[in-house]
């Protein structure tokens, strides 16, 4: 008799070992939602001592435009646009058109909107035709190592 209660219990307890658990997803908890998939208007600023650094985007589904503002303290400044793309990582590609010292200069920017935060991607930058239009010498190890605080587009 004990032999038989050893063999069942011995039994139910392989058994449930075997089952999986996987807790049920809590559907109370809203979905995230990224600033980045949304259209809209969205104004980040960064003021670092002195220096301020604005930036507004407006992103109209993949068509991505606005305007960047690099304000160093007693410093020439860079005052100008910003026009691109969203690509398929999220990511922003822009082309930032601004005048700094008095010239008229472009320059490639990438950037993208993470939990709340605009993030820039910082690279050593080239101006292989020498006429003003900078592009990021390797991308790849550019790195996202600027950051902008979301700011009401009312306050600027």
């Amino acid at each position: 008799m004990r032999y038989t209660f050893f063999m069942i219990f011995s039994l139910l307890s392989l058994a449930a070992c075997d089952k999986k658990y996987a807790p049920e997803p809590n559907i109370n908890e809203p979905a995230k939602a990224t600033l980045s998939s949304q259209d809209g208007t969205y104004c980040f600023s960064k003021v670092w001592n002195k220096d301020i650094t604005e930036v507004q985007l407006t992103i109209m589904g993949d068509a991505i435009t606005g305007s960047m503002n690099w304000l160093p303290h007693e410093k020439d400044s860079a005052r100008g646009t910003l026009k691109g793309n969203k690509n398929a990582a999220g990511e922003f590609d822009l082309m930032y058109d601004y005048m700094i010292e008095g010239s008229q200069q472009t320059e490639t920017k990438i950037m993208k909107i993470e939990d709340g935060k605009l993030l820039l991607k910082v690279g050593e930058l080239l101006d292989p035709k020498y006429d003003g239009n900078l592009i990021y010498k390797d991308v790849g190890l550019a790195k996202y190592s600027e950051i902008l605080d979301k700011i009401d587009c009312k306050s600027k």
